[in-house]
């Protein structure tokens, strides 16, 4: 399997997983704070798909999908908690449309074109894309642990 191959598995099996494990969420559930300094589940969502759309102007696309304008704010790095979320199914859109666009990304890009993360994370896009499936199971970690605070069983761990 080549590089673009296994990258585009990893993200495709990563955003099955993240739909697997809130596909019995209700709207109630994923905004509910089961513990005050936990980001709810909705957060984790809506967090994955703004990552989405900041990979894919990494990689220089600037016709990618559109967000609302607030959800820069209100689900990007350093935020969460208690918020005025919209409604869960829009954004669980927002994650499927921005998944699959960062897959048309993924399959066009050169995947050796430098690029620097934050930190030094990573070189290229291929790694950029690699990392963001990385961070994907990150999240599919901390949206198990919301479950089980919300009584639901684990999906992992």
């Amino acid at each position: 399997m080549d590089s673009r191959a296994l990258l585009q598995h990893q993200l495709s099996t990563s955003h099955q997983i993240v739909k697997q494990c809130v596909n019995d969420i209700a709207d109630g559930e994923a905004g509910r704070l089961p513990a005050p300094l936990l980001s709810p589940v909705i957060w984790q969502i809506g967090h994955l798909a703004v990552s989405n759309v900041n990979f894919i102007k990494r990689a220089g696309v600037t016709s990618g999908p559109e967000l609302p304008e607030r959800y820069t704010a209100l689900f990007k790095s350093g935020t969460g908690g208690a918020a005025g979320y919209p409604p869960f199914a829009e954004v669980l859109r927002a994650f499927d449309d921005t998944h699959e666009a960062l897959m048309r990304v993924v399959a066009e890009a050169n995947l050796d074109t430098p690029t620097e993360g934050p930190r030094g994370m990573w070189k290229n896009f291929g790694e950029a894309f690699a990392f963001s499936s990385a961070h994907r199971w990150y999240h599919i970690g901390k949206i198990n642990s919301l479950r089980a605070l919300l009584g639901k069983p684990r999906i992992f761990g």
